[in-house]
């Protein structure tokens, strides 16, 4: 039987980060990808969708000012997180995230994979500042996604994503 996940190849680039400090509207999570990073995470998670346990890790670019400028909280975050494991565990209720060193850990299920891939599908079109719920409790923190910031390049004038 073929291994579809193992033969899973990251594309693009996928940042993650949190606030140091934040107010209440600013913690959790937050997360955008360029169109490339968005395709692949999603094409990851359909591999993943309805499987046995498995999991890949993804390359996480650094956050810069550009990436930052999208929500404009003008806080430092916390950390710099260089790796993203992402571990598929078919009966996880919510997804989860945690920081191990400079990498971090996720678990999703088939319960909340939908939500997951529905929000890079949405940042991939260019919609941000929106949030995913990442379980049933509703005091629980939402995971925030951005649209990628565009920068003009002046070699050949047209709008790029950074």
């Amino acid at each position: 039987m073929r291994d579809w996940v193992s033969e899973w190849k990251q594309e693009g680039r996928m940042f993650v980060w949190r606030y140091a400090e934040p107010n209440r509207s600013w913690r959790g999570w937050h997360f955008t990808a360029d169109h490339a990073g968005c395709r692949s995470i999603r094409n990851l998670l359909d591999r993943m969708r309805g499987g046995e346990a498995c999991y890949r890790t993804l390359n996480l670019a650094p956050v810069t000012e550009a990436i930052l400028s999208v929500p404009n909280y003008g806080h430092r975050t916390d950390g710099k997180f260089t790796k993203l494991r992402i571990a598929f565990e078919p009966d996880a209720a919510d997804l989860l995230l945690s920081q191990v060193g400079e990498a971090l850990e996720m678990t999703v299920g088939n319960a909340r994979l939908r939500f997951l891939s529905a929000a890079f599908a949405d940042v991939e079109r260019g919609i941000g500042d929106f949030g995913i719920s990442p379980s049933n409790n509703r005091k629980s923190d939402p995971w925030m996604f951005w649209w990628m910031p565009k920068c003009s390049l002046p070699d050949n004038g047209k709008d790029k994503t950074i």
